[in-house]
């Protein structure tokens, strides 16, 4: 059975792209006549079987005549949550799950290969059908309610000092952020400096490190804060240093010490009114 993404900003992201498809009134192959995204790449995105690019989030906002503010808001948290758990790496195979005597299966005949890829795409349209009636289900019953405006789909939980030294990820500070900056270390490791106008504090973050580079963080007034690659996970994925609070006008300085004793690469960012 296929896997599918399980966090919650997941569940809430599928839930919206299914609302607006539902609106849209289009199949799985309208949407892809619509977009430049394929009818089975549809399917991986409303299955719940792959976070869909950014990209694609804002193609159907603009086919269903929807602000994409909400839902690039949701695709935001559900990044950081998929990059963060290393949920888009496939499941590992149990060990004794495959006999190495065992025959490989006699090669499938045309007719069979057919049928077996009727099933396969069967199969996948169902499970886009029901993930996406529930998700419609969910959002008629929302709709029946009086209306309020909805800036995110959970506010943040600090600002500024309250948030110095914790995480952008756990204090929901990360959707939707402002780059400050962007700098390709000499490693090739690629670091970057956000920034969150909601909870009046910056961080440091980088992918395509090494086991033992080290990033920091710094703005005046406060502590440095930094965090390590420790593991294959984290340098697979997203590593986010602690945050520190900043104001309007702010130097914001990220730095990476890179493992092995490389030169410590420095950049700046400066937080806007």
């Amino acid at each position: 059975m296929t896997s599918r993404l399980s966090e919650p900003e997941c569940r809430q992201l599928v839930e919206g792209l299914c609302e607006l498809k539902h609106r849209t009134g289009l199949s799985l192959a309208g949407l892809a006549d619509q977009t430049p995204y394929s009818k089975s790449a549809w399917g991986r995105y409303l299955g719940r079987q792959v976070l869909p690019p950014r990209e694609a989030v804002e193609a159907l906002c603009q086919v269903a005549d929807e602000p994409k503010g909400r839902l690039m808001a949701l695709w935001e948290l559900a990044d950081l949550a998929v990059s963060r758990r290393g949920a888009c790496r496939p499941p590992e195979p149990e060990a004794g799950s495959a006999s190495s005597s065992s025959a490989a299966p006699p090669p499938l005949t045309t007719t069979q290969t057919a049928r077996r890829r009727g099933r396969t795409v069967y199969a996948a349209g169902l499970a886009v059908a029901l993930v996406c009636a529930a998700a419609v289900g969910l959002g008629i019953s929302r709709s029946a309610r009086p209306a309020t405006p909805e800036l995110s789909p959970a506010g943040p939980r600090c600002h500024g000092e309250s948030c110095a030294g914790k995480s952008p990820e756990g204090m929901l500070c990360g959707a939707p952020p402002r780059s400050l900056g962007l700098h390709r270390a000499a490693t090739g490791a690629q670091v970057e400096i956000r920034y969150s106008v909601e909870c009046g504090a910056a961080w440091v973050r980088i992918w395509q490190s090494r086991i033992g580079d080290r990033i920091e963080v710094s703005a005046p007034g406060g502590p440095a804060r930094t965090a390590k690659v420790t593991d294959t996970y984290d340098a697979q994925g997203y590593l986010f240093t602690p945050m520190v609070a900043v104001t309007a006008g702010n130097r914001v300085r990220g730095c990476l010490e890179p493992t092995g004793g490389g030169a410590r690469e420095c950049f700046e960012g400066t937080v806007g009114p």
